[in-house]
């Protein structure tokens, strides 16, 4: 029968499952919209914005820290099965990048922005910029006893469109200026006609193998979302920290090597 709507949440590969709660509520907010009248793409931004004020997922406010122990910078990325498409990388003082990337898909020509140009892009689009040191001291504060899990994602269908939206944090310690998979097209996240998809956990094997692009094609051959969750994570070793979700018009999936704090809703047609 299919679904009138549908969205799935999650807080990251290897997140405490425990901390479900907080996709659940993401999840409430998306479907809220949905129900509303608001789009898919809505639905997935608000979502994942929720996500990134929740300092026990590594995105916007629980984002990790670069290897020089001060500076911050955050991915996030956007897609609708459209074909529209938007990402920032290496965003610095925005606590809601996800909001910046939805900004890039609905009106920059460009399908990626990075680095200072975030800044300048954020000023134009009257997207607050935090003081790094007011930023990195809410980050230090709240991540406090926080374990560190991967980027955060949400997808989503609403009856006519999927949309999918990640942000991630970045990688503790890692390289000032490291991008990921997120910002990548096919990469973390894809949307087409059939469905939505969205990664997460080691940024540099998912965008190597161009997952989301990968396990959509799947999804082209007749693959069901429940068998394409099990070929991605054998796609890898068993070192590899990965997990994804999956939408389709009338099933999803969600799957884990590490464990992953997640969550879904839909809405099913009538007869």
């Amino acid at each position: 029968m299919g679904f009138n709507r549908a969205i799935l949440t999650h807080g990251g590969s290897a997140s405490d499952p425990n901390n479900s709660d907080g996709p659940k509520s993401a999840v409430q907010i998306g479907m809220s919209l949905m129900g509303n009248g608001k789009s898919a793409l809505d639905a997935v931004i608000q979502s994942v914005k929720y996500l990134e004020d929740d300092p026990r997922f590594n995105a916007g406010r629980g984002s990790q820290i670069r290897a020089d122990g001060t500076t911050i910078q955050m991915d996030a990325s956007c897609m609708t099965s459209c074909g529209k498409f938007g990402a920032v990388a290496c965003v610095e003082d925005i606590q809601n990048p996800v909001a910046l990337a939805k900004a890039v898909l609905l009106h920059s020509p460009n399908i990626i922005i990075a680095g200072e140009g975030t800044k300048i892009f954020a000023r134009e689009q009257n997207i607050q910029i935090i003081p790094s040191n007011h930023f990195t001291n809410r980050v230090l504060e709240k991540k406090k006893n926080t374990p560190s899990c991967d980027t955060v994602g949400a997808i989503a269908f609403d009856g006519e469109t999927f949309a999918a939206a990640l942000s991630s944090g970045g990688l503790d310690k890692s390289a000032i200026g490291r991008v990921g998979d997120v910002p990548l097209p096919g990469c973390g996240l894809f949307c087409g006609p059939l469905g939505a998809i969205a990664c997460t956990g080691d940024g540099e094997f998912i965008a190597l193998k161009i997952l989301a692009k990968e396990v959509y094609s799947w999804l082209e051959r007749g693959i069901t979302p429940n068998e394409a969750v099990k070929m991605a994570i054998d796609l890898f070793e068993d070192s590899v920290d990965l997990g994804l979700i999956i939408l389709t018009k009338n099933e999803f999936a969600s799957n884990s090597r590490h464990g992953m704090a997640w969550a879904h809703s839909a809405e099913i047609k009538k007869a």
